[in-house]
């Protein structure tokens, strides 16, 4: 008797231990492609290297147990971000042995995702390692000439730090990869809609396309950019190539074509920009934590950009409510910060699946 509980004990250990890798895999890599309980570590012959977005890639040959050589690849952050670290594909020169400590391929036996490298010259080198300093916000914001603050220019959240700290300058906003989102009270049409989702094929990050204006603007920190005129702003997302036209002082449209990041309009109140974005196509307003919750056409979000001076920082307030698939509102904050480092497009190239 003993024995059958303790072998159904294991059971549910192990079968615990899979759920928990599995879902941070899932977190962190997309849909289950790495497991983060199986170590890998490999020595191998750079062959090649890809800083792309969303996840850059090196590229070796390794030695397997019967002396032949076999192709494997190792996940990097994703292209723009390791730029903005400092980091450059010298780092991997071809023909050059590195090797590799990271998890397991889940899709793939000779991949993993590099958690550190020990490159040529024997320097180790982190995932999230910054390799020059952390951006520093740029000087105070001018006033263009109706009296408003001048936006022109990059701004992005603050940086991830390797060793978890908080590094000099402004402090670290943490973010867990995979947090539980807030509840949204749906309503029936709202549960309809996400009856059927697999976010694992669904999920329109996993596609190379943005999921909606309000989390891609911080998603994963790149870099984002703001173009400013007295009649138009225009916000450049860093993620996913999302370009907003913001139509100061004007009126919505009365037939709006749907798209991803619909029609808006803002207007300044004192140092305050009010921006109303409506004319959505269906899509999903959260993918995270297992927390699932589709938008509809109808919904409608609200912007609110103030900026503190002695921060530097541009904290938006936003509020989204969509009376046909939830009750209520959807609220939140984020801030970024002027940065030193230039916007450059995502250019998504989804390499998972590519043949090594």
């Amino acid at each position: 008797m003993m024995s059958i509980i303790k072998f159904t004990i294991n059971l549910f250990v192990a079968f615990y231990l899979f759920i928990a890798s599995f879902s941070m895999a899932i977190a962190h890599h997309g849909p289950g492609q790495f497991n983060s309980s199986i170590p890998v570590n490999i020595t191998g012959i750079v062959t090649n290297v890809r800083f792309v977005n969303p996840h850059g890639y090196v590229y070796l040959d390794v030695l397997n147990y019967n002396g032949e050589m076999i192709p494997w690849r190792c996940e990097l952050q994703a292209g723009s971000l390791l730029r903005r670290a400092g980091w450059t594909e010298d780092l991997f020169p071809i023909g050059v042995a590195i090797t590799i400590s990271g998890d397991q391929g889940m899709q793939e036996e000779h991949a993993c995702a590099l958690r550190t490298a020990v490159l040529a010259d024997g320097r180790l080198i982190r995932r999230n390692e910054q390799i020059r300093e952390l951006d520093r916000p740029t000087t105070p914001l001018a006033r263009i000439l109706n009296g408003s603050l001048n936006l022109s220019g990059p701004w992005t959240a603050p940086q991830r730090y390797p060793l978890g700290g908080a590094g000099e300058g402004r402090p670290q906003r943490r973010m867990r990869m995979g947090a539980r989102p807030p509840r949204i009270n749906l309503t029936v049409a709202g549960r309809q809609a996400i009856k059927d989702i697999d976010l694992a094929i669904d999920n329109p990050r996993f596609n190379c396309m943005a999921t909606n204006i309000i989390f891609d603007w911080e998603f994963d920190r790149h870099v984002n950019e703001i173009i400013q005129t007295e009649d138009i702003i225009t916000l450049k997302y860093g993620f996913m190539d999302i370009i907003r036209t913001i139509h100061l002082n004007n009126e919505h449209p009365v037939n709006i074509e749907p798209s991803r990041t619909g029609h808006s309009i803002g207007r300044w109140e004192n140092n305050t920009l009010i921006i109303e974005t409506k004319g959505f196509m269906e899509g999903y307003l959260i993918t995270t934590g297992g927390n699932i919750v589709k938008h509809s056409s109808e919904m409608l979000i609200t912007e609110w950009f103030s900026y503190d001076q002695a921060t530097q920082g541009l904290t938006r307030n936003y509020r989204a409510t969509d009376p046909l698939y939830f009750n209520g509102e959807f609220t939140g904050q984020d801030v970024v910060f002027p940065s030193n480092i230039t916007f450059e497009e995502y250019a998504c190239e989804e390499l998972k699946d590519a043949a090594l």
